[in-house]
C-alpha cells in the first residue's frame, strides 16, 4: 500500500522525526511512502530515505496548500493519508472531501492543544470548532498519549472516539561526539555534572524555569553544566535570562544537532522542564541511552512514560525549587540503566509501526 504523511516541512522537531522513523519502518515492510510538505525545507531533509517520494506543495501558508493537496490526492491516490498537527488536520479533511478520496484518513495530534496559545479568544473558538468537525469526518483520530486524547475530548472529541498510539522512538548507536565538541565547556565538566535538555526554544518547553532551577543549584554550591540542544523563537530572551542570572559559565545553547544520541550518552542527567507536552519523545530517547530523567509532571506524556515516577522523578510544572531539588538528588543516586533501556524498548519503531499498520489496513 502507499502511505502518505502530511506535515508542514521537515524542520528538526519531534513530529517530523517520528514521521521519518515510521517511513523507514513502512519501507522495510514493503510499503510505499510519500511525505507531503507544504514547503520543502528543514534540517531533516537530508535524512529522508531515498525510496521515499517527497511531494512539495510549494506554498508558504497552510490555507494555500488546499488545492495543491487536492491535486495530489486526485493524481496519486494513496491508500492512506496521515495528517499531523492542527490546522493541517483540518486542511486534510477538507481536501479529502473535495478530492473524493477513497483511502483511509487518519488525523494525529501530538500536543495538548487546550494548553496552547492557539486556544484563546477567537482563535480558540476556531480551534475548537474545527477540531469537532475534523473528529467527525476522519476515519480515525490518533493521540500520541492518553493525555492528548483526554485533551482532545475537552475540545469536542466524543468519549467513544480516539485511539492512543505512542510515538516511536529510536536513537543512533553512535557513542562519540564530533571532535569539534571535545573542547566544549559542557564536555569538560565531569560526566556526573552534565545536564542535558533537548527541544525547541519555545514557550511549551519552559526553559525559563529550568534556568531558574540551575541558578538555585549553583547558589547551593553544586557544580553543574547544562547543555540545551535546539533552536527557536525564544533564543534571545533565554540568552538574556542566562546573562541576568550570571549563568554564562553554566548554561550552554548548542543549537540544532542532527544526531543527539551521543549527547544523551554523555549526559549524567536528562531534564525536561515543559509546561505541556504531547508525549515527550526526548524522555524515551534519554532512557534508550540509559540516562536517568527528571521531568515536570505536565500534561501529557511524561507520567505515562515514567509510569508515575517509577522510571524517573516527576516534579510540578513551573516549580524551579522542586526541579532544582530533584536534579540535585538524581545526580547523586544510583540508577538502573538497564531498566531504563528496557522501558524505552516499549516505544520501539517496530512495535509502534505495527500498531499504525494494523490501523491503516483494518
Amino acid at each position: 500500500m502507499r502511505i502518505a504523511f502530511f506535515v508542514p516541512d521537515l524542520r528538526g522537531g519531534g513530529v517530523e522525526r517520528v514521521r521519518l522513523l515510521l517511513s523507514r519502518e513502512f519501507l522495510a515492510k514493503a510499503h510505499d511512502v510519500d511525505i507531503v510538505l507544504l514547503n520543502k525545507h528543514g534540517d531533516l531533509l537530508s535524512q529522508v530515505p531515498e525510496q521515499v517520494r517527497i511531494i512539495n506543495l510549494q506554498v508558504a501558508r497552510v490555507r494555500q496548500g488546499f488545492m495543491p493537496l487536492v491535486r495530489y490526492l486526485r493524481e496519486h491516490q494513496p491508500d492512506a493519508l496521515v495528517a499531523s498537527m492542527w490546522p493541517l488536520t483540518t486542511l486534510a479533511v477538507l481536501a479529502t472531501k473535495l478530492a473524493r478520496f477513497r483511502g483511509k484518513l487518519v488525523v494525529s495530534e501530538h500536543s495538548a492543544l487546550s494548553h496552547s496559545p492557539q486556544n484563546i479568544a477567537l482563535s480558540g473558538f476556531a480551534l475548537r470548532a474545527s477540531m469537532r468537525w475534523v473528529n467527525a469526518h476522519s476515519d480515525c483520530v490518533v493521540g500520541v498519549s492518553a493525555g492528548v486524547i483526554d485533551d482532545l475530548k475537552l475540545l469536542g472529541l466524543p468519549e467513544c472516539v480516539g485511539q492512543v498510539i505512542h510515538n516511536p522512538v529510536a536513537i543512533s548507536n553512535e557513542t562519540f561526539l564530533l571532535h569539534s565538541w571535545m573542547d566544549h565547556p559542557w564536555m569538560k565538566a565531569h560526566a556526573s555534572q552534565r545536564l542535558l535538555s533537548v527541544g525547541s526554544l519555545k514557550p511549551a518547553k519552559d526553559y525559563r524555569t529550568l534556568l531558574s532551577a540551575v541558578k538555585r543549584i549553583i547558589d547551593a554550591g553544586k557544580d553543574i553544566s547544562l547543555l540545551i540542544l535546539g533552536t527557536g523563537p525564544l533564543q534571545e530572551k533565554l540568552e538574556d535570562q542566562r546573562r541576568a542570572l550570571g549563568l554564562e559559565d553554566y548554561v550552554h545553547f548548542g543549537g540544532f544537532v542532527p544526531d543527539p544520541g551521543p549527547f544523551y550518552r554523555a549526559a549524567g542527567l536528562f531534564v525536561l522542564s515543559s509546561a505541556w507536552e504531547g508525549f515527550g519523545n526526548v524522555i524515551v530517547e534519554a532512557m534508550a541511552a540509559g540516562t536517568p530523567v527528571v521531568s515536570t509532571d505536565c500534561r501529557s506524556g511524561p507520567a505515562e512514560i515514567l509510569e508515575n515516577g517509577r522510571y524517573g522523578r516527576l516534579v510540578p510544572v513551573a516549580d524551579d525549587e522542586a526541579l532544582a531539588e530533584a536534579i540535585i538528588e538524581s545526580l547523586v543516586i544510583k540508577h538502573d540503566a538497564g531498566a531504563l533501556r528496557d522501558r524505552a524498548a516499549d516505544f520501539s519503531v517496530e512495535k509502534i509501526g505495527q500498531e499504525y499498520l494494523k490501523l491503516l489496513t483494518s
